[in-house]
């Protein structure tokens, strides 16, 4: 990009001119060198989207403009320019036009550089799932009954959101100098760029990571790092943590619709059925003699589950609501 000019205003230029492509390709080289020129860019393309009320300033009726500058001043429209030239015509228009630009430099300077306004959305979901694009382009998938905070545009160098409670599946933007934080209170999670799913209860919080790498902390203070296939679970009450080489099948069943069970004990199924379907389940024979399920489920009713438990497995399995009670066919 040519140094003669500031990289602002050749943006600026840029976006005035868009079919001309010697410009755009200065441009993109520009950008293209290091992450600082891109997000600089981002945020002065954001600015002038925003400023949709101004127009082009390509477009500002300059004689209007100044006319009713000097108009507030006592100078009569007549004095203020030539017929074939917007030139000023004595010392005191000159000084109107100076100031009236001054004025537009100060507003568009101000408009620049003030703090931007972080307004903040809460999405609370209850009986119907829903999902978040963030501003990044990472995207929160959410459960029932989950509750999130996050910011409508992200501050330069911060990505970070509130996690208050529920189940939602992460999938983060890559971002090498702005790592994205889930907020959750004394506990926080940090990735660069992943994908995994949070469960989060009042007295514990389960981490399963699908691609990338994660950080788990607990009061700013690092307790585990997560690699992809990697899973792990946090006590919110004695501040313990236990980690697992291999991720839970079944962490975003409740987002693809499927259940996987392979060389499952039944012990774990039922534990997977609970989460996944809101139901209680009461044990009363001993499993550890029944074997393992290999079995995939893909957006089955409960019933139909418990039909094929009860058909692969000498149980009966009585339900009484969300409740759930698992017993031996050869009890009386």
């Amino acid at each position: 990009m040519a140094q003669k000019e500031s990289p602002l205003i050749l943006i600026i230029r840029h976006f005035n001119a868009p079919d001309d492509a010697v410009l755009a390709a200065d441009i993109q080289h520009w950008r293209a060198q290091q992450p600082d020129h891109e997000r600089y860019y981002q945020e002065v393309h954001q600015l002038w989207m925003a400023a949709a009320d101004a127009g082009a300033l390509a477009q500002v009726d300059v004689h209007a403009s100044v006319a009713r500058l000097a108009a507030k001043i006592g100078l009569d429209e007549g004095e203020l320019f030539t017929v074939e030239r917007l030139r000023p015509r004595n010392h005191l228009l000159q000084w109107a036009v100076g100031l009236a630009a001054a004025v537009v430099v100060s507003v568009l300077v101000y408009r620049q550089y003030r703090p931007a306004a972080i307004h903040s959305i809460t999405r609370v979901t209850h009986a119907f799932k829903d999902s978040v694009l963030l501003s990044d382009g990472s995207m929160v998938y959410l459960d029932t009954n989950t509750a999130v905070t996050y910011p409508e545009q992200f501050a330069a160098g911060n990505r970070t959101i509130s996690f208050a409670s529920g189940n939602a599946f992460f999938k983060i933007a890559p971002d090498d100098a702005r790592p994205f934080t889930i907020d959750m209170g004394h506990t926080a999670v940090r990735v660069l760029g992943t994908s995994f799913n949070i469960r989060k209860a009042p007295e514990q919080i389960h981490v399963d990571v699908k691609s990338g790498r994660i950080m788990f902390l607990a009061n700013d203070q690092p307790k585990a790092i997560l690699n992809a296939g990697a899973a792990a679970s946090y006590n919110l009450q004695n501040d313990s943590i236990t980690t697992f080489l291999h991720q839970q099948q079944n962490s975003d069943a409740w987002l693809t619709g499927e259940l996987r069970f392979s060389d499952a004990p039944l012990s774990e199924v039922f534990r997977t059925l609970e989460t996944y379907y809101h139901v209680t389940i009461d044990l009363d024979t001993n499993l550890s003699t029944l074997g393992k399920l290999n079995a995939n489920f893909n957006n089955n009713k409960l019933e139909e589950v418990i039909t094929l438990l009860e058909q692969t497995y000498p149980i009966r399995i009585v339900q009484k609501g969300d409740r759930l009670i698992i017993k031996s066919k050869h009890a009386l």
